[in-house]
């Protein structure tokens, strides 16, 4: 059974990493029936759309490449985010997410969006290239006390210390936890633009998120 699932998921790479757009639900039906669960789907699909991330990055691709993964990507979203839907309507927490101005990668932060909605958060998806008054503006509409910024390349940086720098301009730094991920981002990267987290992970990424909302009830 585990040679079968290992071998489900390798054809589903083969075929997600080939832009075989026009395959990708068959297949996907064909490994959900076969008893691969979402989560692990989702796992598979992640990784893809990280080599994919990565060689968009070397410049090995371009952006038709990015549209076609995340048309891709949205087809396996749209199937498993009702599988992934928490069993409360207790809500766990409030997410300002967005790729900060200068980058337009969505495919990782939609990934954590869908995976935070399924763990009971409310997710602000902001969308791509966000102003940092933006993301400002939006954290102080909705009260929500964490705020996610995802980049793909290196020209999204500046847009995050702008981000850092208003809130803290505006008095609003001490009540938010912010968490950055993508694959450009590094865990010194913390340190140096006085973030909270950094992770490359999207399910990483949630238990971060948790643990902030966790860390708040013990405090409250």
């Amino acid at each position: 059974m585990e040679t079968q699932k290992m071998a489900g998921l390798a054809k589903f790479r083969e075929i997600f990493l080939a832009f075989r757009i026009d395959s990708i639900e068959a297949e996907m039906e064909g490994l959900l029936k076969s008893g691969i669960s979402p989560p692990e789907l989702l796992s598979a699909c992640e990784k893809c759309m990280e080599e994919i991330g990565k060689k968009f990055e070397a410049g090995e691709y371009f952006l038709p490449e990015l549209v076609i993964a995340g048309e891709m990507f949205k087809k396996v979203r749209s199937r498993i985010q009702p599988l992934l839907s928490p069993t409360t309507k207790e809500v766990a927490g409030r997410i300002v997410l967005g790729t900060p101005q200068g980058d337009l990668h969505y495919l990782g932060k939609d990934i954590f969006a869908m995976l935070a909605e399924a763990g009971g958060f409310v997710v602000y998806n902001l969308g791509v290239d966000v102003a940092p008054k933006a993301f400002v503006e939006k954290l102080k509409e909705t009260g929500a006390p964490i705020l996610g910024m995802s980049a793909l390349i290196t020209t999204a940086f500046p847009s995050m210390q702008e981000v850092i720098r208003l809130l803290e301009e505006k008095g609003l730094r001490e009540r938010i936890q912010v968490i950055i991920g993508g694959g450009v981002t590094t865990k010194d990267m913390v340190e140096r633009l006085k973030v909270d987290a950094q992770t490359c992970d999207a399910y990483e990424g949630l238990r971060i998120v948790q643990s902030f909302m966790d860390e708040r009830k013990e405090m409250a």
